[in-house]
């Protein structure tokens, strides 16, 4: 996430106005968008000029249907474009389904989020045993991050990763974690080693995976099938993903892109506290569903997710954090509201929101690890939307 920050900052400051594009099953009653066309030439001119290698966009806006953006390719060498069922790496957006799927649990009395860890956890170096779960999930319990330990494999770069390597839960934190940064509950930091907790915690207590309660307990009573937690290579194979484009700096300063999919995701499958791979389209209903909704969770439930914590410090951009949903800053959106989530990894850039003052929920996915890129696809975007939303209203 840290790796994207500028790039998402500029995109967030100009998501200022009722902002949609779209996605989800709807009744025979709802319109097609009548400004689609321009949506999808923005795209096509934006993804060009920036030269992105592809971008999937969906976005909900109630009293549409939906409309789901693409534009660009997945694999130029077989002549392979972008379609509306791949699937991309969300990154740091799982965050947002283990906060979730932990407000499930609550909901049904297996956990508290004021439960300490050393009632589920036995001790470990550098980790205060009375860390509460709610402290884990909104980044307020001064553990370590593990991901800018210049010895994980973030750290190391690149090049020096070990791509067949299987990493537990223990052994990130035994080998990444040093002291805490600060006494829990004092401050804010983003840190992912939260969340690997968070996911030893949640497998503590229901006895089985997190992929497989997130399935169960989320994916499923939604339909989202073109979101995908299962990583083993048969069943891998039969979606379709969109090929990862790194771009990278010679010491020359030529800047080369490389297509690194054929690279085993074994290290980034065991060290994220969850691997996640969605389209736009399942991304937005997500979004859509828990935010706009309520379909997911209780409103007590999506009051607690909502309280977010602030100041969020070295983050200018973020209001507030809650569990696993950033507030972005309404100082620079125009005194917009966004809650959501950004994602960052080699590759890829993720961006999915709602707009709670506009009811709208948006996808933006890229394969392509372009942060400047990325910007310029949003920007042109918005020129085509906020017109076109303001003359359908």
């Amino acid at each position: 996430m840290k790796n994207a920050k500028l790039f998402w900052v500029l995109v967030l400051v100009t998501l200022w106005g009722g902002v949609a594009l779209f996605i989800f099953p709807c009744s025979a009653t709802e319109s097609e968008l009548p400004f689609a066309k321009e949506l999808q030439a923005a795209l096509d001119g934006a993804r060009e000029e920036a030269d992105v290698m592809g971008v999937s966009v969906a976005i909900v806006v109630p009293g549409y249907k939906p409309w789901v953006g693409v534009s660009g390719m997945s694999d130029p060498t077989a002549g392979e474009r972008i379609r509306p069922d791949m699937l991309f790496d969300i990154a740091s957006i799982e965050k947002n389904f283990q906060a979730t799927l932990v407000l499930k649990l609550v909901e049904e009395g297996t956990l508290f989020l004021d439960d300490p860890l050393h009632k589920y956890l036995p001790d470990y170096p550098n980790i205060e045993s009375s860390i509460t779960i709610r402290q884990l999930l909104n980044l307020t319990s001064g553990i370590d991050g593990f991901v800018a330990d210049p010895h994980s494999p973030w750290g190391k770069g690149f090049d020096n990763i070990d791509f067949a390597k299987a990493w537990t839960p223990k052994e990130i934190i035994a080998t990444f974690v040093d002291e805490a940064d600060f006494p829990p509950g004092s401050n804010w930091a983003y840190s992912t080693t939260n969340y690997v907790l968070v996911k030893m915690i949640v497998e503590k207590v229901t006895g089985s995976e997190q992929s497989v309660e997130i399935k169960n307990r989320l994916l499923k009573p939604l339909n989202l099938n073109h979101t995908l937690l299962d990583f083993e290579e048969a069943h891998l194979s039969s979606f379709n993903i969109a090929h990862a484009w790194r771009r990278f700096r010679t010491s020359e300063g030529e800047v080369i892109r490389e297509d690194i999919s054929s690279k085993p995701i074994t290290w980034i499958a065991t060290l994220s506290p969850q691997l996640i791979y969605s389209s736009a389209e399942d991304l937005a209903r997500w979004m859509h569903a828990l935010y706009h909704e309520g379909r997911v969770l209780s409103q007590a439930s999506l009051d607690e997710i909502l309280t977010f914590h602030s100041p969020c410090s070295g983050e200018p951009f973020m209001a507030g954090y809650g569990l696993g949903v950033v507030e972005f800053s309404p100082e620079v959106l125009g005194g917009q509201q966004i809650w959501g989530h950004l994602g960052s990894q080699y590759g890829y850039r993720t961006f999915g929101g709602y707009f709670p003052q506009h009811g709208v929920s948006m996808a933006l996915l890229i394969n392509d690890d372009t942060d400047e890129g990325g910007f310029h696809i949003m920007m042109n975007l918005l020129g085509a939307l906020l017109p076109g939303l303001t003359g359908s209203s």
